[in-house]
């Protein structure tokens, strides 16, 4: 039949592949643009609710683009975070030379509670309630929200004891995971963490063992 001459005519279909640079590779700009747009589904709609079709879809890709590099929805959602917390850039604890201007310090480094840290906070909360039973998210988010303020104030810590700010030999190992755990229940409960938040938190629990007597 004439229709069937047609069909062999036509060049074979091949299959839409990811845009690739001049050494073969995948594009390295594709990988930013699919994390990016997962951050922006967990964002809107959470973790359970997004789809690797809706990351797709957002990153305007083919969800075979997205499977080549990632093997679930789990492990792009990991390597998401990974991504957000590099665009954060290095954070160093203060060394001001006295614990209450670091703390000065640290609560200046609070950014301002705007749009996008309203959508942080929706992200922790979206990973965090996956978290549970995805232990490769678990290890994200603890890098991203618990980790590294974890080591910030710890080091804080530490030099306060060097310079005799605070006690030497007293316990300080609970005090992070105590601010971390406050941090938390914010984030859980959709409150923002900011200026008034930290300074409240730094000054109750940080400050008091500064000025504690050394044989309490």
């Amino acid at each position: 039949m004439a229709t069937e001459g047609v069909r062999r005519d036509r060049p074979p279909r091949t299959a839409r592949r990811s845009p690739v640079n001049k050494s073969g590779r995948f594009d390295p700009s594709l990988d930013a643009a699919i994390l990016e747009a997962a951050l922006a589904g967990l964002g809107e709609l959470g973790y359970e609710r997004m789809s690797m079709d809706d990351i797709a879809s957002r990153a305007r890709v083919g969800k075979a683009a997205i499977y080549r590099r990632w093997s679930s929805k789990p492990a792009v959602v990991a390597d998401a975070i990974a991504h957000w917390r590099r665009t954060l850039g290095p954070v160093e604890p203060p060394n001001t030379g006295g614990l209450r201007s670091d703390i000065d310090a640290l609560v200046d480094a609070v950014p301002d509670f705007d749009a996008d840290a309203l959508n942080t906070i929706k992200v922790i909360v979206g990973v965090a309630t996956a978290a549970m039973h995805h232990p490769v998210l678990a290890a994200a988010l603890d890098d991203l929200a618990l980790s590294t303020p974890r080591q910030i104030i710890s080091a804080v810590l530490d030099h306060a004891v060097a310079r005799g700010d605070i006690p030497a030999g007293r316990d300080l190992t609970l005090v992070p995971d105590a601010l971390m755990g406050l941090n938390v229940l914010r984030v859980m409960t959709g409150r923002p963490i900011d200026r008034v938040y930290v300074r409240r938190a730094l000054e109750t629990l940080i400050l008091p063992l500064a000025a504690a007597d050394p044989g309490e």
